[in-house]
């Protein structure tokens, strides 16, 4: 029965069945300070391009895709791979962008393919033993890796086991008691890389059902890894440092985490001022981090009527740390972290459209890319990702085009878990020259104009019976004619000549209007 309970839970990510040696400075202390800001400042602005291969997973085995950056969307390839992904998914890159590793949790896979020199037998246990025969590691957010500080050749690759602590409580059964960490040296098989530590034990407690993430430490080296303690408010923070992983530390702050803890996303403004936990019965939980000391402070919650999520949660912040996006299963919210008033700043950008490619495209977890936009996959096997085109933008301006990436294999759910490796101080680009307005008081926006022929009608709270779009040249003459009935539609303008033309929007009487701009 364990073993058909483990296997019931596999799927709990969907479910409720289913983490220079420093010379003393002839300095005052005010000077100290301030090289210590420029110093860290310098790190977070800076090029370091490690997050430049993602790896995604069919739930078929061998199959998976690979996505690169250069820092654009340059590449998406199928790929054939000994490991699944369906879970728990990094990779490591080096500072100039080429791949060194990935892991799916239960294997370590070089640059070539292949299985890394002492790359299996990670995460020993139920994982091991249930999981990895059929796949990768099911926990959300269950593996991240490191570049050790002060040493080019090291990495640390963590992950969440998997056990039983609650057999014989009301809590569910299983959950993660130890987090692990490997140690690999990327000098060993010809540069290749070899796993020279394998199952270290950082913390050894009961943990929450994933959420594994990290950040740079203030002093611009050393490393933040954090990982939530089950049933608590608590979290253990593991300082990662030139002589290696440290003793944790426990923070406690905000609303205690109930049992129902699967199915979050959890991570880190850029700026690295925020951490944000996030799942449907637990709420949004954002709070003030002190990457100096490893405290969370000013802890706020915001709560989402279940029905608005369906246990499906996912969220990521816009390259300049201001706007927070929350996936919430046929909708994304957006949340504007420097309002005096965040939870009030909360905006819909998006509506799910009902599109199956094959299942739903709904929105789960997401991630901020090295393009600086942000990807959302959905809960099952599908062939798109959705795309937050310019986040850093309020509001609808933001331009989430659903299944705005085409895939050449399906993707099981998956998103690349990764530490920020930079940020901006970008506002929103004006370029895109979004057309924002409302209709009857809700919002609505057209984008890019001018156009050279693609136009996108963001609508999020549509409804029935949709809305007609029509477009009228400057002798009043109509010239084109939709029905516009999905939160988000693409109209094509290319058949008109360049020039100056009208639009109008109107729905149960009420209308809104204003120009558009077709260029060559």
């Amino acid at each position: 029965m364990i073993y058909k309970g483990v296997l019931l839970r596999r799927y709990w990510g969907y479910t409720r069945n289913v983490v220079v040696v420093v010379r003393k400075l002839a300095m005052n202390k005010s000077k100290i300070v301030t090289i210590t800001f420029l110093f860290s400042a310098l790190f977070l602005s800076g090029q370091e391009k490690r997050d430049y291969n993602w790896f995604l997973g069919g739930y078929s085995s061998g199959e998976g895709l690979k996505l690169t950056f250069t820092p654009t969307l340059s590449g998406i390839e199928f790929i054939q791979t000994n490991i699944k992904m369906e879970g728990s998914n990094t990779s490591m890159s080096d500072a100039e962008g080429n791949l060194l590793f990935y892991s799916n949790g239960c294997k370590i896979i070089n640059a070539k393919g292949e299985l890394m020199l002492n790359g299996d037998g990670i995460n020993p246990g139920q994982i091991q033993n249930f999981f990895c025969p059929y796949g990768g590691s099911p926990i959300r957010q269950g593996v991240i890796v490191l570049p050790a500080p002060e040493n080019d050749s090291l990495y640390y690759v963590f992950n969440l086991d998997w056990d039983q602590p609650y057999l014989n409580t009301n809590y569910f059964g299983v959950a993660p008691q130890r987090l692990f960490y490997q140690v690999i040296d990327m000098a060993q098989d010809s540069g290749y890389g070899a796993v020279i530590l394998k199952n270290q034990i950082a913390v050894q407690d009961t943990f929450a059902r994933g959420n594994i993430s990290a950040a740079r430490h203030a002093n611009g080296k050393d490393w933040w890894g954090i990982v939530p303690k089950s049933h608590t408010n608590c979290y253990f923070l593991v300082p990662i440092t030139a002589d290696g992983v440290q003793p944790p530390q426990l923070k406690c702050s905000g609303q205690e985490w109930s049992d129902d803890d699967s199915g979050a996303q959890a991570t880190f403004s850029p700026d690295l001022k925020k951490y944000i936990r996030f799942n449907s019965w637990n709420g949004l939980n954002i709070f003030d981090f002190d990457n100096a000391t490893g405290d969370l402070s000013n802890p706020l919650r915001i709560t989402f009527p279940n029905d608005t999520i369906n246990y499906i949660a996912g969220v990521s912040v816009s390259s300049n740390s201001r706007y927070l996006y929350v996936s919430a299963r046929k909708r994304v919210y957006q949340f504007d972290l420097q309002a005096l008033d965040i939870e009030s700043s909360k905006i819909k950008v998006a509506e799910w459209d009902g599109t199956y490619n094959p299942y739903a495209t709904i929105f789960y977890f997401s991630a901020l890319a090295p393009d600086g936009k942000i990807y959302i996959s959905s809960t099952s096997s599908t062939l798109n990702l959705h795309v937050i085109e310019k986040p850093n933008c309020p509001g609808l301006s933001c331009q989430l085009v659903q299944r705005g990436v085409e895939l050449p294999a399906y993707n099981f759910a998956t998103i690349p878990n990764f530490p920020h490796y930079r940020m901006s101080n970008e506002v929103c680009d004006t370029t895109n020259n979004t057309i924002e307005t409302e209709l009857a008081g809700r919002a609505i926006a057209l984008y890019p104009n001018p156009t050279k022929g693609e136009l996108w009608v963001n609508f999020p709270e549509i409804g029935n019976p949709g809305a007609d779009l029509k477009i009228f040249d400057l002798l009043g003459r109509l010239v084109i004619q939709e029905k516009i009935l999905q939160p988000l539609s693409q109209i094509d303008l290319s058949g008109l000549r360049p020039g100056n033309y009208i639009y109008t929007v109107q729905q149960s009487g009420a209308v809104c209007s204003g120009k558009i701009v077709k260029t060559e």
